[in-house]
């Protein structure tokens, strides 16, 4: 019977705008309905992370206070469509890294276009997937823009920095 429930529920998931699945943890889309959420927490997604503005064209209104009668955890962290800061970039995917080691995370955004842009970062540099692949992924939701392209570069310098940094550390303390 549980079977059944979670396949049910699988595919309800999978209706929602945009939908990707990146790993038993982590789930995106675009922007689900209450209904829509009212299944994440069926499935068993505790947190939902939105990136979108709150005046942003496909908003669920209250969305705040449908998660907290939900019992879900709600965490807004909006990233501007027009001007993104690699700096709130890079404190999503952390803060998505953070989460998904003790729990079930949904991001969201609008279109999926914000998060499968940090989604395609993640999976290289928090996951180790090849570009490639994370590039095909991309795609499945859309092809960045100039502007979404040179914060994706901004983001990976930083990103390959942190990782150069931390290989530094490590053959330090291996000397030592």
């Amino acid at each position: 019977m549980k079977k059944i429930m979670k396949n049910h529920l699988e595919k309800q998931l999978s209706q929602i705008p945009s939908f990707q699945y990146v790993h038993e943890h982590l789930f995106t889309s675009g922007q689900p309905s209450a209904e829509q959420l009212q299944h994440i927490k069926e499935y068993g997604i505790s947190t939902v992370i939105n990136l979108a503005l709150g005046d942003s064209p496909d908003h669920l209104t209250n969305e705040d206070h449908i998660c907290l009668d939900l019992g879900l955890n709600y965490i807004q962290l909006p990233i501007s469509w027009e001007t993104p800061a690699p700096e709130q970039a890079l404190f999503a995917l952390d803060t998505i890294d953070f989460l998904v080691q003790t729990q079930s995370v949904w991001v969201h955004c609008a279109k999926n276009l914000r998060v499968s842009a940090l989604v395609y970062l993640y999976r290289q540099y928090y996951m180790g997937m090849d570009m490639v692949e994370a590039q095909q992924l991309l795609e499945q939701v859309w092809e960045l823009n100039e502007t979404w392209t040179g914060l994706v570069h901004n983001v990976a310098l930083q990103l390959q920095g942190r990782k150069a940094t931390q290989e530094l550390q490590n053959l330090c303390c291996q000397h030592n």
